[in-house]
């Protein structure tokens, strides 16, 4: 026990007096207790004012918290304050707490709160709703440190505290009174009024409160509150209050449990009662529900009987009725077929009574012709005689008739040469006007074609080049074989003339003294504007300077040649060097004699170049030009070395090659430093120059040779150094060891150079240096002649592959190759046709949005699609198969609706088109003009007007190829059958959209003539919908409310109901016309059929035409003109809801399907789509409503989608079944949810298998951070677990 310490005059010093307790719940209700309580975050920073250290608090509250919940009440809290005070006078701190501290202070003044104020429940029940909380503003003054001493409060007598019988009378009626509810007990709340009335303080209330409160319930019964009451009345008197119940009072609180007591008795027995009955009245229930069911069940059986026998019955007496129906039928039969053989022979009769009556007839009408031809013969002798007086009469009046027409004829004839002779006497005069004037354009035109002669003349010298002609060489006739500045061929022997010795030395080029040819380096990229300029070069191309005039030079590059600026380069000459030059100076270019050096710039004394990986500057009197062994007459050329890449160099610096394995370089010039100079040989490609180390490649034959005449140039870059030959590439398939001295020997997958191919079978080839004869089925083509390689640069990896893989990558890479050529001419059409056409001002606005449609919406989803493919084929590596590309067909050719809108609308441009180009010359020549660009190939607007519809129809061709090369157990060959559904189903709405010309046009009127707002603003109504393909217009007409009368327009799609209103009146003829002005406004947001109800009247056989609409909480009631047109409004919206809801089922069911799939592979991969930030937004709002899309092969997942947002929170688990470790691919996909067209794409990215397993061999699953791609912005964080299965042993 600690010492009790006591102040002189017997005041214990741990006591806590009523004016200390008093401040100290002031302060405590400035720290908002919850509930009675402090928490100890609250009294943390509250103690932590007095300055003490944090252990001496810590020891403080272990001694005040007696009951050890980590809370303090008012009580605990006065404890603490007390102890900190004494603590602050230099006190130590008792190792027990003192009992006296626990006790209530010794006086009963109203200034000190109750204990029973800890229960919290009465207390803030009070304090809250009357705001006797003191104010949280309380200055420092009042902190913890202004803890002072105060007397103790003088003892109050006992009175006497017991309740008269008239006051209770009172409380009772008063307890009543606000008892409205009947319960028999009162909350704070209810007596809150009732004690306020009373204006005494909030600590004499909470006192009352806790003496009145008896069994501590927060809630006052009948007889408490009269208590209460009672207490309020003695305090408002001026008795102190008691701190606890006088004696008078205990009784009460006895009686009142003894009550409390008896009463839960009571309620006990009544719930047990209560419990008995109700399971009671349960079975009864039951027993009776069992009792109806059984007599349902009788009474069930008894009706199905009865059923079955009237049923029978019912057969009985059909069978009988159907032999009855038989029998009759029989009868019938006989009596009809009896009545048909009397009709025929009364027929038969008849018919024979009827020939021979016609008979008869027949034979008088014989006599009766031949007594007329008797008379005829008679009168005939008669009237020949006046025939023929007949007959010369005629022909005496036809020859009258001709003589006149004869004489008419020649009056005309006459007439009309007095009409010409005046004629030409008028035109005599014009045309001498004419002749004069013609002689004037004479004269203009003959001095024109002078000066046209003279430019001929001055540029066909300009024209003029000397070639080197080898006369000993014989060709075809007509043929001659020279050389021209390094280049040898064939050219026709009419396109030059032989010329002496001194006319040439006249008609070289000035700018060179010999046939040194310049090079320059780009330092910029060019392209050309008209068909003189050099084409097309990048920036580090190296160009070959034939000719400099002033600004512009004369360049050839890849075998074309053109005028370029030359700003656009610098030049590039080979010297030599005299001496060698050796500096410590950093930035300088050291050489010893003989090396070669590219100078890149001259500038003084000092000039700047490059040998090798080496740069800087050096004297320029240390080197000279190199000078060509061309140039010395009567020496014959050198043949060059060839090398060949045996190792991969990369090109750092922008005067060096870049070399793979295989690839045949021309050496031109060697340095001391190991650094070579030469020119990369690459088909298809443009020849490069530069530097590259000796140690990448490997010399194929010797230096020199002897010379012989080039053959024409051929495809292969090296035939003009070995032209007996077509040199070209192959690999050896199997290993070969030479059974004779003049065979080669290789093994397998080696690269070998052939340099003759004469023999079928024997062929003779280079290949390690050694030169040799090889079987010919030994060897397979590669680079240069197998177009596999373009798609596969590992020549094993490519010997590996099935002959029916091969034809699957081929396929791949042809749908590749022709969407990035289509892009280009996709692109082509915007630069060369749309923008001068547009710029012309030739065609208006209208105009030109009739003849290309959506061009830009085709570029943008066929550029998406090209993305697509370049990504995934990057994943797989450069010049890499690619494993899977299904899913990418699926998935762009589901966005490809703008094609629908540009096919439906195709024969409305071309119309246009041919229209325009008839009747407005102009207009033609135009579009010949822009149409001779180099890159449009000849080809004019319409033609590549149509290539849209030939790509669409080429997609299902393509896909199909590479489905076919696809083996069943292929991981993409369920993704594409999916994509080839789609592509078909994409031509199959082309051509439907072609044929309803009539649903596009009205679709395009209503585009052009309906105001739209809120979610459908930037609505193509011409387009795709969501899921059911093509929008078309099932049904439109005129409407009206039958509130307000209000005029409306309806619009009913396959997909929703669109009601519109006019501003002003709108006939039902100008409806679709594209000759009105009027306008048509959104009524309201549009109705989806999926969730829409249509209803008839309750009365359908009303004469009002009314149907009521029901769209989720809200029924539209609308009136037509008649009946037929209501019916067949309710008719359209029935059958299109029921197709609506039909495809979103079969739409989830096979989505199902696709996940429930059962399968077995090599493991699983258990996938957490945490969220995204950053994505692109697609609504005017500038938000979106993303949801992503996770597939692997035949697997997919859906989540779901966020409204408003660009940084979507999914928290979306998924898992995978993983079949091959190499070729699986883990697809995420985020798409813009879009109910009226197909969901915008929003980005992608992938992740194959392979490269999870090796992440996670290094560090376990962990949040991994994916970019989007084929988008501007946007990235997914995702969580990866792979789990392998362990193999079966």
């Amino acid at each position: 026990m600690p010492t009790v310490c006591c102040f002189p005059g017997g005041v214990n010093v741990w006591s806590i007096t009523p004016e200390e307790r008093g401040k100290h719940d002031k302060q405590f209700d400035t720290l908002a207790p919850i509930l009675g309580y402090v928490s100890g975050e609250q009294a943390r920073k509250f103690f932590l004012q007095s300055g003490l250290p944090a252990s001496v608090l810590a020891d403080i509250w272990n001694l005040a918290d007696m009951d050890g919940d980590g809370k303090m009440d008012r009580l605990e809290f006065s404890i603490a304050m007390k102890l900190i005070k004494l603590k602050l006078q230099g006190r130590n701190l008792p190792s027990a707490l003192p009992i006296i501290m626990k006790q209530l202070p010794a006086s009963n003044s109203g200034s000190s709160f109750p204990s029973s104020a800890r229960f919290g429940l009465p207390l803030s029940g009070f304090s809250s709703p009357m705001n006797f909380s003191p104010s949280t503003g309380m200055s420092k003054a009042n902190s913890l440190l202004d803890l002072g001493s105060s007397s103790n409060s003088p003892k109050t007598g006992t009175n006497d505290w017991a309740v008269p019988q008239a006051s209770r009378l009172k409380y009772r009626q008063q307890f009543n009174t606000l008892d409205k509810l009947m319960s028999g007990y009162l909350s704070g709340p209810q007596v809150r009024n009732a004690l306020m009335a009373s204006n005494l303080t909030q600590t004499q209330l909470a006192t009352i409160w806790s003496l009145a409160d008896v069994n501590k319930d927060g809630q006052l019964l009948a007889d408490e509150f009269i208590l209460a009451m009672h207490l309020v009345d003695m305090a408002k008197t001026g008795h102190p209050l008691p701190l606890t119940l006088p004696q008078d009072l205990d009784k009460l609180k006895e009686n009142f449990a003894r009550g409390s007591a008896e009463l839960e008795k009571r309620r006990l027995t009544l719930e047990q009662e209560q419990r008995k009955e109700r399971e009671k009245r349960a079975r009864e229930e039951k027993e009776a529900h069992e009792r109806r069911e059984r007599e349902a069940r009788e009474q069930e059986n008894r009706r199905r009987l009865e059923e079955e026998r009237w049923l029978e019955r019912q057969r009985e007496m059909e069978r009988q009725r159907n032999e009855e129906r038989l029998r009759e039928l029989e009868r019938k039969e006989a009596a009809k077929l009896e009545m048909e053989r009397q009709r025929r022979e009364e027929w038969e009769c008849g018919r024979r009574e009827e020939l021979s009556r016609k008979r008869e007839g027949e034979q008088e009408e014989i006599f009766q012709l031949r007594a007329r031809k008797r008379s005829l013969e008679l009168e005939l002798e008669a009237g020949n005689k006046h025939k023929q007086i007949s007959d010369c009469l005629r022909d005496a009046q036809s020859k009258r008739r001709i003589q006149k027409a004869e004489v008419d004829l020649i009056n005309q004839k006459r007439d009309a040469r007095i009409a010409e002779i005046n004629t030409l006497q008028l035109d005599v005069s014009e045309k001498g006007l004419t002749c004069r004037r013609l002689k004037g354009q004479l004269d203009i035109l003959e001095q024109e074609t002078t000066d046209k002669l003279a430019q001929m003349e001055q540029y066909k010298k300009e024209l003029q080049v000397d070639l080197d002609v080898d006369e000993d060489t014989v060709g075809e006739p007509g043929w001659l074989c020279g050389s021209y500045r390094g280049n040898r061929g064939w050219f026709p022997q009419i396109y030059a003339e032989k010329c002496t010795a001194a006319s040439a030395i006249e008609n070289a080029p000035t700018s060179h003294g010999s046939s040194l040819t310049l090079l320059a380096r780009a330092i910029s990229s060019w392209s050309a504007s008209t068909e003189a300029h050099l084409k097309l070069f990048s920036c580090g191309d190296l160009i070959s300077v034939l000719q400099q005039r002033d600004d512009w030079w004369l360049g050839q590059i890849n075998g074309t040649q053109g005028w370029f600026p030359k700003s656009y380069v610098t030049l590039e000459t080979k010297y030599v060097a005299l001496y060698t030059y050796e500096s410590p100076e950093v930035g300088d270019l050291t050489f010893v004699e003989g090396d070669v050096v590219i100078v890149t710039e001259k500038e003084g004394e000092w000039w700047r170049g490059c040998i090798g990986d080496q740069t800087g500057v050096f004297p320029s009197n240390y080197v000279r030009p190199v000078e060509p062994e061309a140039s010395r007459l009567g020496t014959l050329a050198k043949k060059p070395e060839i090398a060949q890449a045996v190792t991969t160099a990369k090109s750092p610096m922008m005067h060096q090659l870049g070399l793979s394995p295989g690839q045949l370089i021309v050496v031109l010039a060697k340095n001391s430093t190991g650094w070579w100079l030469g020119e990369l040989q690459a088909r298809g490609k443009r020849r490069q120059r530069g530097w590259f180390h000796s140690s990448h490649v490997k010399l194929l034959g010797p230096s020199s040779c002897k010379s012989s005449p080039s053959p024409l140039p051929g495809p292969c870059p090296l035939s003009r150094y070995y032209p007996d030959s077509s040199v070209c590439q192959v690999i050896a398939m199997y290993g070969y060891a030479a059974a004779n001295k003049d065979e080669l020997s290789f093994s397998k997958g080696q690269l070998i150079n052939i340099l003759d191919k004469t023999n079928s079978d024997w062929w003779k080839g280079e290949a390690g240096g050694v030169i040799g004869l090889l079987p010919t089925n030994y060897v397979k083509m590669t680079t240069e002649s197998d177009p596999s390689q373009q798609w596969c640069a590992d020549l094993m990896a490519l010997d590996t592959m099935s002959p029916q893989e091969r034809k699957r990558q081929g396929y791949i890479h042809e749908l590749i190759q022709t969407e990035e050529t289509y892009v280009e001419d996709l692109e082509l059409v915007l630069e060369v046709f749309y923008r001068p056409m547009s710029e012309s001002g030739r065609l208006t606005d209208t105009e030109m949005a009739v003849i290309f449609v959506n061009w830009r919406e085709l570029i943008l989803c066929n550029t998406k699609l090209l993305k697509a493919l370049r990504v995934r084929k990057k994943t797989g590596g450069e010049n890499m198969p690619v494993q899977l590309i299904g899913d990418l067909l699926a998935s762009e050719l589901a966005h490809m609706q703008p094609y629908i809108r540009f096919c439906s609308c195709q024969l409305n441009a071309a119309a246009l088109l041919q229209n325009k180009t008839y009747n407005t010359p102009d207009f033609k020549d135009f579009l010949k003009k822009i149409a001779t660009n180099y890159r449009c190939k000849g080809m004019p607007l319409s033609s590549f007007l149509l290539k849209p519809m030939q790509r669409i129809t080429r997609y299902p061709l393509l896909i199909k190829n590479i489905l076919e090369n696809t083996p069943d157990g292929h991981a993409d060959r369920f993704s594409l059958q999916e994509a080839l559904d789609r592509a078909e189903e994409l031509c199959s709405q082309v051509n439907e959209g072609v044929r309803e010309k009539e649903n596009s046009d009205r679709l395009e009127w209503i585009q052009s003539h309906v105001q739209c707002e809120g979610p459908i603003e930037h609505l193509v109504f011409n387009s795709l919908t969501n899921c059911l393909g093509p929008r078309k217009l099932l049904h439109s007409g005129r409407l009206s409310k039958t509130k307000s009368s209000r005029e409306l327009w309806g619009f009913l799609f396959n997909d929703f109901l669109l009601l519109t209103h006019s501003t002003k009146p709108f006939s039902s003829e100008k409806l679709f016309s594209f000759q009105t002005s009027g306008q048509l406004k959104m009524y309201k947001a549009p109705l989806f059929l999926n969730e829409v109800l249509v209803k008839m009247p309750p009365d359908p056989s009303s004469d009002e035409p009314l149907f009521h609409v029901s769209h989720i909480d809200r029924v539209y009631t609308l009136k037509t003109e008649t009946l037929n047109e209501r019916t067949a409004w309710v008719q359209k919206i029935k059958a299109a809801s029921e197709h609506f809801i039909e495809t979103e089922k079969k739409k989830r069911e096979k989505a199902y399907q696709a996940r429930s799939l059962k399968t077995s592979g090599i493991g699983r991969l258990l996938v957490t789509v945490i969220e995204a930030q950053e994505l692109k937004a697609c609504k005017p709002n500038g938000k979106s409503n993303p949801y992503c899309e996770l597939t692997m092969g035949a697997q997919c997942y859906t989540s779901r989608p966020i409204s408003d947002t660009l940084s979507p929170k999914w928290n979306f688990n998924c898992q995978f079944f993983v079949n091959d470790l190499y070729q699986d691919v883990l697809c995420i996909t985020v798409f813009e949810k879009d109910q009226f067209s197909p969901d915008d794409f929003l980005g992608r990215t992938e992740v194959p298998v392979a490269t999870i397993k090796k992440e996670l061999e290094t560090k376990r699953a962990a949040n991994r951070r994916l970019l989007l791609h084929e988008v501007p912005t946007g990235e997914v964080w995702v969580k990866l677990d792979l789990q392998l299965y362990e193999p079966i042993k």
